[in-house]
Formats: C-alpha cells, sequence, structure tokens
C-alpha cells in the first residue's frame, strides 16, 4: 500500500488513482482473496479494507479533501455474504440516507467475527469493569 501519505491525495487526485494507487490495490486485495479462497482459509479470515474518511462529494481544484460523513468499506471472508452493497448515500455521496453504521460496528462486527461477544465486560489492572464496544454487529453483512 506504500508509504503512509501515499492516499492522501488532494492533488493529482485521478491521475494517481488511475495510474499507481489503484492497480496494485486491485491486485493485492484480489491475490490475497484468490489465496485464501484456494487453500480453504477465506471461511475462517475477515478482510476488511477501509480508511478512516471518505473524500469530499466535490471536487477542489485537483482533488478532493477529507470527509468524515460518507466512506466506503469492503468486507469478505469469514461468511460475508458477497456482492452486495449495504447502505446508500444521497445523489452526491455526501451523507448516508439510510442508517449509518460507524467505527464502533465495525470494532463490534470484527469481535463477532473473531468470536467474541462484543459488548462482553473486561476489567483493568484496577479492576474497573469496562464495556469492549458500544457498536451493534453489522449482521446484514451476513445475512
Amino acid at each position: 500500500m506504500g508509504r503512509v501519505q501515499n492516499w492522501d491525495t488532494h492533488g493529482n487526485n485521478f491521475t494517481r488513482l488511475k495510474n499507481e494507487l489503484l492497480p496494485p490495490l486491485d491486485r493485492g486485495v484480489s491475490c490475497l482473496l484468490d489465496d485464501l479462497e484456494s487453500t480453504g482459509l477465506l471461511d475462517e479470515t475477515l478482510v476488511i479494507v477501509t480508511g478512516e474518511f471518505g473524500r469530499t462529494p466535490k471536487i477542489s481544484g485537483n482533488g478532493r479533501d477529507h470527509w468524515a460523513a460518507c466512506y466506503t468499506t469492503l468486507f469478505a471472508g469469514a461468511g460475508v455474504k458477497g456482492g452486495n452493497v449495504i447502505g446508500k448515500s444521497d445523489k452526491i455521496a455526501a451523507y448516508p440516507v439510510t442508517v449509518p453504521f460507524t467505527p464502533d460496528d465495525l470494532g463490534a462486527t470484527v469481535y463477532h467475527a473473531l468470536g467474541i461477544e462484543p459488548d462482553a465486560e473486561i476489567v483493568d489492572r484496577q479492576k474497573r469493569p469496562s464495556q469492549l464496544n458500544r457498536g451493534k454487529v453489522m449482521d446484514c453483512l451476513f445475512a
């Protein structure tokens, strides 16, 4: 995936995505999924491709800035039903028009895939209880 700032494409966004960033990502994820499938590990391995934000729906200059209101995540394996789009944005991809999922929901889904109850209580070294996660499992991924 390259060094940290490779994907921070505020300028020359479209050319860099088309020619430099997306082709190796596509090949790498495809190869990983093919390898997991051929070895029988895809059913027990959750693959997630995501970022911490999306991009502004409107082009600014020759790029797009950070946009937290709407972003994309890819899920595969571990019982995820493939070929589905879950959630919907408005016509300019600025805001969700269906109930949005949160980073906590992503965390709850990962815990669920690992066989850990997301709302389990854990205790720290001072014996203080804390809920592991406050999100909801994205059950629709597995339906």
